[in-house]
C-alpha cells in the first residue's frame, strides 16, 4: 500500500509525538535515582548506603565510588567507615583480607581513622572473624582479636589471622570503633565490617 503526501506527514508527525512522549513520560521500571555525594551528612552515611546496594570494587553505585576502591565519597566530612575484604587460605589456614579507608575532607593525604581502637587512639585498628550464626554470630579470634597492620601512604589497611577452620559457613570482618576524643558528638571512627561470605 502506498501512502500519498498527506498521510506521510501526518505518520510522521504521529511519530514524532510518541517519542517526545517516552522522553518525558517517567520511567515504568520504578528504580529512583542513585544520590550523589552530595545527598549524604557524611561519609559513613554515603558508605552504609553503598553497601546496602550491593556496591564494591566491580560494582559500581551510580558515582559514590569513583576511583573503584569500594569506598564511596571517600572526601566527605566524618564519621568514616572503609571497605574490608575477607578471604581465607585453605593450604596455609589463616584469614586474610584487605581495607580502603577514606582520606576524609581536609585534603592532607592523612587518613583520619587508619589507626587506633576502644583501648589506645594511636595503636593498630583492632578487628575479629565472625562466623554467621542463628541468633548471635561467634567471634573466631581471641576477645580482642588482632591488629591491622595500617599503610599510612596508600590508606590501606592489611590484617592475617591464623587460625584452622573448622565449620564451613559464612564468616565476615569487624572491626572495632577507635576511641573517642571527646565524649561527645558521633565517634568519627565507628565500627564497620565487611560483607559475610561462604569460607573456606
Amino acid at each position: 500500500m502506498r501512502l500519498d503526501r498527506r498521510a506521510k506527514r501526518q505518520l510522521f508527525a504521529f511519530a514524532a509525538i510518541i517519542g517526545a512522549l517516552c522522553v518525558w513520560l517517567p520511567s515504568s521500571s520504578g528504580a529512583a535515582p542513585v544520590p550523589g555525594c552530595h545527598s549524604f551528612d557524611s561519609q559513613a552515611s554515603a558508605q552504609a548506603y553503598f553497601m546496602e546496594m550491593g556496591g564494591r570494587p566491580s560494582k559500581a553505585v551510580g558515582q559514590l565510588d569513583s576511583d573503584g576502591d569500594g569506598v564511596a565519597c571517600g572526601t566527605l566530612k566524618g564519621p568514616y567507615q572503609g571497605y574490608a575484604t575477607i578471604g581465607y587460605n585453605k593450604k596455609h589456614d589463616f584469614f586474610y583480607g584487605v581495607v580502603s579507608m577514606p582520606e576524609g575532607d581536609s585534603g592532607s593525604g592523612e587518613y583520619p581513622c587508619l589507626v587506633g581502637n576502644t583501648h589506645f587512639p594511636d595503636a593498630p585498628r583492632r578487628l575479629n572473624v565472625y562466623l554467621v550464626r542463628p541468633g548471635a554470630d561467634r567471634p573466631i579470634l581471641p576477645q580482642r582479636g588482632r591488629g591491622a597492620e595500617a599503610k599510612p601512604k596508600t590508606g590501606k589497611l592489611l590484617w592475617r589471622a591464623d587460625k584452622k577452620v573448622v565449620a564451613k559457613g559464612r564468616y565476615y570482618v569487624e572491626f572495632e570503633a577507635k576511641v573517642q576524643s571527646t565524649p561527645y558528638g558521633k565517634n568519627q571512627c565507628p565500627s564497620f565490617r565487611s560483607r559475610a561470605v561462604q569460607l573456606p
